[in-house]
């Protein structure tokens, strides 16, 4: 019998939690985490700061760049956003990074490329648009050609200027219709997850030249998606099953094609930066996600495959426990190293005990590496639960290893 091997775990932060707060790096070192995410590129948030020292809370009013942008998006219609003066900096990542690193952490750049309300609602033609023509301006399509430049440059922006010692990549593909930075208004509408689904499949220019270079029937499946959402509101209409969408299949393998080519954009991003990095990807099996997390089938399809052994895909596992150890175990099926990221924040346990037995469970089924969502938005008492767990991990894995041996 081997033992099971203890996560290397990973705590995230945005930079303005360590800006200014003298004693940043010694609460996030008192955690127990191996290493820290520290926000890069990254969209609109207003943000708590519950322990620093001169406020309490952050509004990052637009998605930004955190690492001096230079000329590098000079001659390109998408920019990452204006300056970010919340911070007070104008490389709020790598002071940040400094005075982590020298607590003996190292720091990946947690890098967010199609998620950007600031960048698409200038560019409304290189956003998602959905099949009654509504453009969704937070996300960006990875089948125009454009936005997969943007991301590269944003990739070696990051890598260039940050010299990180990771990279954890976030929203590689599409974004659809629930994942949005606004006030949402929508949950009265009553959209069922079949309903977004089929409102996240998009029809902008890209997409519908990438249809018709393949010879699918792009009005035909645009009509299909209205009448099956307009079906949808009728409360006796029979649930749609693998049927309906299975037809959709086609329109998927583009987006797929899509946010491969976009992460191969990167990963030329990253050879050419000369860098030794751990590389870690939001992911997840579910072929039809949209969103943060970009579906397995995508990665399948970029020159990361098959030789991907040296990848973390970071799997959502916020939800039940069981759900969690599912994706974990569908996406370990895969072949790549997997890790949970795991939510620390309400409505999860504040309670250290549990915790530690949910993130146990998810190791169980498969996790190598847990990510730790958020060490600066948690409270303080929130943040001791957090190191507890850590520490009842490391302990329950030595007497583990110590009963096998």
């Amino acid at each position: 019998m081997v033992a099971a091997k203890t996560p290397h775990v990973t705590g995230y932060l945005y930079p303005w939690d360590v800006l200014g707060d003298p004693h940043a790096a010694d609460w996030v070192k008192n955690t127990g985490v191996d290493r820290v995410a520290l926000a890069a590129a990254y969209h609109s948030v207003r943000a708590g700061t519950p322990r620093h020292p001169t406020r309490r809370v952050v509004d990052a009013r637009s998605a930004a760049l955190y690492v001096p942008a230079g000329a590098a998006f000079t001659d390109d219609v998408l920019v990452p956003g204006g300056a970010a003066g919340w911070t007070g900096s104008g490389n709020s990542f790598g002071t940040a990074a400094a005075q982590l690193r020298k607590a003996g952490l190292p720091v990946d750049a947690w890098t967010v490329l199609t998620h950007s309300s600031a960048a698409g609602s200038r560019n409304p033609g290189l956003c998602v648009r959905n099949a009654f023509g509504d453009v969704y301006p937070y996300a960006l399509c990875p089948s125009q050609p454009r936005v997969r430049s943007y991301a590269s440059s944003l990739v070696k922006q990051v890598l260039a200027e940050g010299r990180p010692d990771g990279l954890i990549l976030e929203a590689v593909g599409a974004l659809g219709f629930s994942h949005q930075n606004r006030h949402e208004k929508t949950e009265g509408a009553e959209y069922s997850p079949w309903v977004q689904a089929l409102l996240s499949l998009c029809f902008c220019d890209a997409c519908t030249d990438a249809y018709e270079s393949r010879r699918l029937p792009v009005a035909g499946y645009r009509s299909l998606v209205q009448e099956l959402v307009l079906a949808a509101e009728d409360p006796d209409a029979t649930p749609a099953g693998t049927r309906e969408a299975g037809q959709f299949v086609p329109l998927l393998q583009v987006r797929w094609d899509a946010a491969a080519a976009l992460l191969d954009g990167c990963l030329d991003a990253v050879e050419s930066c000369g860098l030794s990095l751990r590389l870690s990807i939001h992911a997840t099996p579910d072929p039809w996600a949209t969103g943060p997390f970009v579906p397995a089938e995508a990665l399948r399809r970029s020159r990361l495959w098959p030789a991907a052994g040296g990848v973390t895909a970071v799997v959502p596992c916020w939800g039940e426990t069981a759900q969690s150890s599912e994706r974990l175990e569908a996406m370990a099926n895969t072949g790549l190293r997997t890790g949970a990221y795991v939510l620390a924040l309400p409505p999860k346990t504040y309670d250290g005990g549990g915790l530690a037995s949910e993130w146990h469970a998810l190791a169980e089924s498969g996790a190598d590496e847990l990510h730790v969502y958020h060490l600066g938005l948690a409270s303080t008492r929130r943040l001791g639960a957090i190191g507890g767990a850590v520490s009842m991990l490391r302990h329950d894995g030595a007497l583990r290893h110590r009963d096998v041996r």
